[in-house]
């Protein structure tokens, strides 16, 4: 009877164990899928602030397309920023083809995730 009743404890424990580490991945996988979507949002809008900075809608020159902010102030991004640049291609002379980069970057305490998105785009 003691011998089935050690073993039950024993099994119990291990469940319990193993409930606890599942729990805790779980728990670091939702933190690390939710800081990857606000660092892709923060990419994504250093790539729109390059583009509208490299091709404006209005007559106005266009300005360098090397950018780089922090959007701390930013609902929803707190402790993100980006970088982006591009790169000119004036292997045309009528036509210049860019190729623009992002990186958005987003952390909290001590983890940190990037990711980083590209477009290709040419002027008319």
């Amino acid at each position: 009877m003691l011998f089935i009743s050690v073993f039950v404890i024993v099994v119990m424990g291990m469940l319990g164990l193993t409930l606890t580490n599942m729990l805790a991945t779980s728990a670091q996988s939702v933190v690390y899928e939710s800081l990857g979507l606000k660092a892709l949002n923060a990419a994504r809008t250093g790539l729109e602030v390059n583009l509208s900075r490299t091709f404006p809608l209005s007559t106005s020159a266009a300005l360098p397309c090397q950018v780089s902010e922090s959007l701390s102030n930013v609902p929803g991004l707190e402790g993100c920023s980006y970088t982006a640049n591009c790169q000119l291609d004036n292997s045309s002379s009528l036509i210049n083809y860019y190729r623009f980069t992002s990186t958005g970057q987003c952390s909290v305490s001590d983890v940190v995730v990037s990711r980083t998105v590209a477009v290709d785009a040419r002027s008319l």
